[in-house]
């Protein structure tokens, strides 16, 4: 995608230089000010080479434009001798706001570099500090109840096994997100059909829904379609998704899933009845380790967006308070660029 971006500019500097220069050696010289208006024109791609590809890129449009210009300077010689010189200045200026306006493009893109490792430096020691408090939460009751068990070896042991098999099965979600997240390994795309993977996700959350008291509904309609995804990981970017619905959930309430593919996009909408996401939320909701939730991690929705975009795709979320949220995915059929 990025290359596509950066070949369109390419175009768009090229085209301008070739239209201006059209228009500059179209215009006889006894037209003084239309020359120089058509001159000043060529100020709009180097500036535009200098903004989107710093300073080589400023300089290296300048020096296409010298070179455009250098046998209209010529020619301009032999017309009015002042008329080169005011030439000759102009391919000056032309080369040195090429330099400056890359340069300054160039030290601003520095400043935000930095800026983002300030932030995530900022991050990880917030997130250091969660993981670190989340783990002493989980360890403090399984520490106590194995003190507990071995005074008391009575009935109450099962129940002590049971709070530190839950307490376990938590520290262990925990860590297999944080791995999840840290971790990121290179997608496997194969062909797969919809219909079989939905169906999966379906299997794997039935009893958890089911024990939960909340109906998941799955609406598929190009479910014998098939498609080219990554299925383990778009499975965990759905059951991620879902999971958070049903946690969001009362009881008696239904989560949706609605999959629809058409010839470049597979689209897929979980919709919940839950109480939404407050506003002041929702610009925070895929940051690493946030989470509104008291038994949370705050990496599933991290998580999910790491697959949806190493997959090309986009993630969408609309929710208001009392009016329940929905979740978008988008995934391009077939590699991205």
């Amino acid at each position: 995608m990025k290359r596509m971006f950066r070949v369109a500019k390419i175009r768009v500097i090229l085209l301008s230089l070739a239209i201006i220069s059209l228009l500059y050696y179209l215009t006889p010289l006894r037209q003084c000010l239309l020359q120089e208006l058509f001159t000043r024109l060529y100020y709009i791609p180097i500036i535009l080479g200098g903004l989107w590809f710093g300073a080589w890129g400023g300089l290296r449009v300048s020096l296409v434009v010298t070179l455009i210009c250098l046998p209209h300077a010529f020619l301009a010689y032999r017309y009015d001798q002042a008329l080169f010189y005011d030439e000759v200045l102009e391919l000056f200026l032309f080369n040195l706001l090429g330099g400056v306006v890359g340069a300054l493009m160039d030290r601003e893109r520095r400043q935000k570099a930095a800026n983002e490792r300030l932030q995530a430096l900022a991050t990880l020691g917030q997130t250091v500090s969660s993981v670190a408090h989340e783990m002493k939460n989980r360890l403090i009751p399984i520490r106590g109840f194995v003190r507990r068990m071995r005074e008391n070896q009575g009935s109450k042991a099962v129940t002590y096994l049971q709070i530190v098999d839950q307490e376990s099965a938590k520290l262990e979600k925990m860590v297999k997100d944080m791995l999840a997240f840290g971790r990121f390994a290179s997608l496997r795309r194969q062909e797969v059909e919809v219909g079989s993977l939905i169906e999966n996700v379906r299997n794997t959350l039935e009893e958890e829904f089911r024990e939960n008291g909340v109906s998941l509904v799955c609406t598929c309609h190009e479910g014998s379609s098939k498609v080219t995804l990554d299925p383990e990981k778009t499975h965990q970017a759905l059951a991620n998704l879902l999971q958070n619905a049903l946690h969001a959930s009362p009881k008696g309430k239904e989560v949706r899933l609605l999959i629809r593919a058409n010839q470049s996009f597979l689209e897929m909408a979980v919709e919940d009845e839950g109480p939404g996401i407050a506003q002041e939320h929702l610009d925070r909701i895929f940051q690493p380790f946030f989470t509104t939730k008291p038994q949370g991690t705050g990496l599933g929705l991290a998580i999910t967006q790491q697959i949806v975009k190493e997959h090309g795709g986009e993630i969408r979320v609309e929710s208001r308070p009392g009016n329940g949220t929905r979740v978008f995915l988008s995934f391009p059929l077939g590699n991205p660029s």
